[in-house]
């Protein structure tokens, strides 16, 4: 889907053949490209963010989300940057739930794409981040939904030294499918989930100095 940020467009798409999600930016002096092993990792990053969610039946609803990603300490010009072991851990508050409850949910699987907000020599880039994967999580008998949303994430390549900064999104959109014990779908069959980050967070991951 195409993302156009100060005169810098952003691709994303599918590579269906392969399983993989592929980005490529036009214009920066940069290409996203498959993960490789060029550079090495620095740690886990963890981001505690909330959105807020369009859900059916119950309308505009919080939901927390925690990002956790693996960012290189630094990266090479010419060489891929790449962001490993990415995961969104996401709880749906109980009331989201109890509409699944009522609709004989026992299930929820799907798929989903973010926003992610890329400076690269601080010119911004919105990308998007697609083929991400929801699993099939069982919907607890009472309270709140927690599940976890994994992807890969392809390696970001600078022909520039300088900076490359990371952040988490201000969109998200799931395609849920909530299902019944037997394996049916549900009454609200598969729907769209748009969400919004919420304003006043900080959304920041990581700078990555560039040489």
């Amino acid at each position: 889907m195409p993302v156009t940020a100060k005169s810098v467009r952003a691709t994303a798409a599918v590579l269906a053949a392969a399983g993989i999600a592929s980005l490529t930016a036009v214009g920066t002096g940069s290409a996203l490209a498959e993960p490789d092993t060029a550079s090495d990792p620095r740690g886990q990053v963890t981001k505690e963010v909330s959105f807020t969610c369009e859900f059916p039946m119950v309308g505009a609803r919080p939901t927390k989300a925690v990002v956790n990603a693996t960012f290189p300490d630094a990266g090479k010009v010419g060489e891929a940057i790449n962001v490993t072991d990415f995961k969104v851990d996401v709880v749906i508050d109980a009331q989201t739930a109890d509409a699944l409850r009522l609709v004989g949910g026992a299930s929820v699987e799907g798929s989903a794409s973010t926003g992610v907000d890329l400076k690269v020599n601080g010119t911004d880039l919105g990308v998007t981040l697609n083929g991400l994967s929801i699993p099939s999580t069982p919907v607890p008998e009472s309270g709140e939904l927690s599940t976890t949303i994994t992807g890969p994430v392809p390696g970001l390549t600078i022909h520039q030294p300088g900076e490359v900064t990371f952040a988490v999104g201000s969109t998200f959109l799931g395609k849920i499918t909530p299902k019944q014990a037997d394996g049916s779908e549900t009454e609200l069959g598969t729907f769209d989930l748009p969400c919004t980050l919420d304003e006043g967070q900080d959304p920041a991951l990581a700078a990555v100095p560039v040489q």
